[in-house]
């Protein structure tokens, strides 16, 4: 076992290294885009009966801090037009997009690429309005499509757990059509900000949602039946997480024996088929087999939490923010500034892991933010260090640049002064030369404990990619909230910004980065509203 156990280190720490970026060669892909046998943007069911969900037709009148604080919104019922709420919210069409004859959804949770790789399935008690069933939420329909009948003993039992489950899985082939074997890093940044989207749109309808991990993935696999997927002739899919969501505490004990008791539902209905070639990365694989999760090996700890007091509001409505959440393609250099209160307030709402949307994650925060500040009024340009868990502040200090200054900004806030200076030429060049990174307000590296967490738990590989996720639709949601506009940024040279702030060896590694501004929007782009193609009123 102990064998085992450190080749599984080996296979993801091999994996991180050799799909780094590095400014003379990117990492490993197709080198084009193969535009005739692009996935699909919808995964369906063929056959599935669809249960037609409603859509929204007023937005609540919920202010801005509903989207954090649980007590303001009283817990709605758990029904289907609750149920459609919440997925309506958290994973479906935000909007289309249109460019001369070529157009595109955009969805409430960002992906990379625009490519969304992460699929969510329900398991739902029997109620008045359907039977006891596992069902695949499609977006593009907003349906769910009925994939598997329980039983009448999995369902009497299930419908004493008292709320649903929900399941996120990932399919690696959307992004590697792409971003070839990089791919398994944005697979597991998207379901990060999928399981931060999601987690929103339940506290907007005074839910629980909480992440089990006690359910391991093989444990998900077996249930959904997707080991078995090959014989369907369709792409991989792999169970990655699942959720509780109820209106009370839940029992995790028997949620968690219900699940490993369960054989195999009946799916009769096959997946369709995305692409009609593929190419074989075999060490997104190798990583995917590697890093899977072991619920007896994961341990779990108790969040630190640094609670904010402010008196900053926004002027939107949560779910304003919620669904005029886009991705920047470009700044407007001029007016891509913000105040010293609004970033300290921003920043801030990223170490309140006892609240939504990071008390989801059932973890210790890994995850640190190497800023650099371009233009924050009252604050002066320069590297920045926000330290989101004061059990590493030691350990960054003795290993980043021996020369760096580490002043506090604000006390209660820590945020440290790294460095003085404009670093708009080393935040573009480090991020893939893309200008969005210097021309913002500011951007970030999020830099995670790596090599001794990994050497003793492989599986927290990917749930750092989560972590990250979560963290930038908070950024994401925040930047909205005061007229401003995020962006993930996947692609830059992570030795670079090693070398930058002076790290050395893998004890810590980079592994996504983040950017705040105003946006330029492109007057060629066409907006259309998101489901109008269903021609129902919304």
């Amino acid at each position: 076992m102990k064998d085992a156990h450190s080749q599984r280190c080996s296979i993801v720490k091999h994996y991180h290294q050799e799909t780094k970026h590095f400014p003379d060669h990117p990492a490993r892909s197709s080198g084009y885009m193969d535009w005739q046998n692009q996935p699909a943007p919808f995964r369906d069911y063929l056959g599935a009966p669809q249960i037609k969900l409603p859509l929204q037709q007023q937005e609540r009148s919920l202010s801005y801090q509903t989207l954090y604080q649980a007590d303001l919104v009283p817990a709605a019922e758990v029904s289907l037009n609750t149920i459609a709420i919440m997925l309506e919210l958290g994973m479906g069409l935000s909007a289309w997009k249109k460019y001369g004859d070529t157009q595109w959804a955009l969805r409430m949770n960002p992906s990379s690429g625009n490519l969304h790789p992460s699929e969510c399935y329900l398991v739902l008690p029997e109620c008045a309005q359907q039977k006891a069933s596992v069902c695949h939420y499609q977006p593009y329909l907003h349906v769910l499509e009925e994939t598997a009948l329980l039983n009448t003993e999995q369902a009497e039992c299930f419908k004493t757990l008292d709320g649903f489950a929900l399941i996120l899985t990932s399919i690696a082939w959307r992004e590697a059509w792409k971003y070839g074997e990089r791919a398994y890093r944005y697979c597991q940044l998207d379901l990060g900000h999928a399981l931060g989207s999601l987690r929103y749109a339940c506290q907007l309808n005074g839910w629980k949602m909480t992440m089990l991990p006690q359910v391991d993935e093989h444990c998900l696999d077996h249930f959904l039946g997707l080991e078995n997927r090959d014989r369907h002739n369709s792409e991989a899919e792999h169970g990655a997480c699942l959720c509780w969501i109820s209106t009370k505490k839940p029992h995790i004990e028997k949620i968690t024996a219900w699940f490993a008791a369960q054989n195999t539902p009946d799916y009769p209905y096959p997946p369709n088929r995305l692409s009609e070639e593929h190419i074989d990365w075999t060490i997104i694989h190798s990583v995917q087999l590697a890093a899977r999760s072991y619920a007896e090996e994961l341990e779990l700890q108790q969040p630190l939490t640094s609670v904010q007091q402010d008196k900053i509001q926004s002027s939107y409505s949560a779910e304003t923010i919620i669904r005029k959440r886009r991705s920047a393609q470009e700044y407007e250099l001029n007016s891509s500034h913000i105040t010293l209160a609004v970033f300290i307030h921003s920043l801030a709402k990223t170490l309140t892991t006892q609240t939504c949307p990071l008390d989801i994650y059932p973890h210790a925060s890994e995850v640190h933010f190497a800023v650099f500040v371009h233009a924050v009024q009252g604050l002066e340009p320069g590297l920045y260090m926000l330290v989101r868990s004061p059990l590493h502040l030691t350990q960054l200090q003795e290993q980043c640049d021996r020369n760096f200054l580490w002043q506090e900004v604000q006390a209660g806030v820590p945020l440290f002064l790294l460095k003085k200076g404009d670093f708009r030429q080393q935040a573009r060049e480090i991020s893939c030369q893309q200008a969005i990174a210097s021309d913002s307000a500011y951007s970030l590296a999020m830099i995670a404990r790596f090599d001794k967490l990994l050497s003793n738990t492989p599986s927290m590989y990917a749930r750092l990619f989560w972590e990250c996720g979560l963290l930038g639709q908070l950024l994401y949601l925040e930047a909205e909230a005061f007229s401003m506009r995020g962006t993930g940024i996947g692609c830059f040279f992570d030795d670079q910004m090693h070398e930058l702030l002076g790290l050395k060896d893998q004890q810590w590694q980079d592994l996504y980065h983040f950017t705040v501004g105003k946006q330029r929007d492109d007057p060629r782009l066409q907006t259309k509203a998101p489901y109008w193609h269903l021609q129902r009123k919304i």
